[in-house]
């Protein structure tokens, strides 16, 4: 009977088993050695993720602890305790006698002082005493600020790597805005309760500078990753209103409100292929949150709904679960947290059914508001951008 392949090739290797034991165990040696340094290896890397995750777990108590007890002792003089969020920046004298309210979404910065601090004084007077706190805030770097913030010193958070960064060191609180234009600004002073406070009206080309000075950014990691710049900004825009400064209490940092732990390990694992947390420091930087942000933009609809045919359809629920996350996107799509189940669902409609199903179903009026807004804001960035 003529051999067969399989026959033939077990001859071989008894016959190369046979002319070379030695080999053939060491062979067997190695692959053992192989075995077990892959499995130490994943251990380690366990054992680093496990101390990573309780790291973080314990920086977001602390940074808890400090926001708790910052509010608590702020609200011994203030009555509402205002700290820092996602589209204000808030900074107190050290005295806690007087504070400044930068809203970026509304380009207003207000002085407040306390009602015995002005007592006696004309309001003339008094604008006098904000428009110098104010050119202090215009000579003040966003690394500055950031770095010399309560919390982030009560919580220990490392900032020293924000001195590399061009856009914090050289951006200040107010962006272009000078003293004299400050001066020059209309001002709406009020008494009431136990504060007076002085408003002004930023002027109308700082919200725009803004958004120009991001858009570099933008373009350089939406082109990297396939994705519409308009979109990336219309996000920005509506994360932080190019806020650098960002926070919320989750907390999640900077321009695209990256949160460490969730998005922020499919970004590392995108990145590096090792996931990470990243942290406050990181994220606080333009360029490397915006480069995060768009990973995991990316990856929203390139992965958690990459079966969804319609690449409208598919931008629509990326958005929402931007916000949101995406298995709370699949259950207002086909009320289970399945990706296949709610692609499924979607593959059956048109885009504009799609969008409108998410505005009747997702359940947080929040996540609704923020769809809304996304999509009108990419709309205005695109004929900005065509014109």
């Amino acid at each position: 009977m003529k051999p067969t392949g399989a026959l033939r090739m077990s001859a071989v290797a008894l016959l190369v088993a046979v002319a070379m034991p030695g080999a053939v165990l060491h062979g067997h040696a190695q692959q053992a050695d192989f075995e077990r340094f892959k499995q130490q290896n994943k251990a380690q890397f366990e054992k680093f993720s496990e101390q990573r995750e309780a790291e973080f777990r314990a920086f977001v108590k602390r940074w808890q602890d400090a926001e708790k007890n910052y509010v608590e002792q702020l609200k011994e003089r203030w009555n509402d305790g205002m700290v820092s969020g996602k589209t204000k920046w808030v900074s107190y004298s050290d005295d806690q006698s007087q504070r400044t309210i930068i809203d970026y979404e509304n380009d207003t910065v207000t002085v407040e002082f306390l009602a015995s601090e002005t007592a006696g004084k004309s309001e003339a007077a008094v604008r006098a005493e904000a428009e110098q706190v104010l050119a202090k805030a215009t000579g003040t770097s966003l690394a500055e600020a950031v770095a010399k913030d309560p919390i982030h010193v009560n919580a220990g958070v490392n900032l020293a790597q924000l001195k590399n960064s061009q856009q914090m060191q050289q951006s200040s609180l107010l962006g272009g805005v000078s003293a004299a234009e400050v001066k020059q600004q209309p001002a709406q002073v009020k008494r009431q309760g136990k504060t007076t406070s002085v408003t002004i009206q930023l002027p109308t080309k700082v919200s725009s500078e803004r958004a120009q000075r991001m858009f570099p950014i933008a373009e350089k990691y939406a082109m990297q990753r396939g994705l519409p710049v308009e979109l990336v900004m219309a996000i920005m825009h509506t994360e932080s209103s190019f806020n650098p400064l960002a926070r919320s209490p989750i907390p999640a940092f900077g321009l695209m409100q990256i949160v460490p732990t969730s998005a922020g390990r499919d970004v590392t694992e995108f990145l590096t292929g090792q996931q990470r947390v990243l942290s406050a420091e990181y994220l606080y930087d333009p360029e490397q949150n915006v480069q995060a942000g768009t990973v995991y933009l990316h990856l929203l609809g390139n992965r958690y709904f990459k079966q969804v045919e319609d690449p409208v359809s598919r931008m629509y629920l990326a958005i929402a679960a931007y916000n949101t996350g995406p298995g709370n996107v699949s259950l207002a799509m086909a009320q289970t947290k399945s990706l296949s189940d709610a692609a499924q669902r979607a593959n059956g409609m048109s885009a504009a059914a799609v969008y409108e199903h998410l505005m009747q179903h997702l359940p947080a009026t929040e996540t609704k508001n923020y769809l809304r807004k996304v999509v009108q804001r990419q709309q205005f960035y695109k004929e900005e951008l065509q014109s």
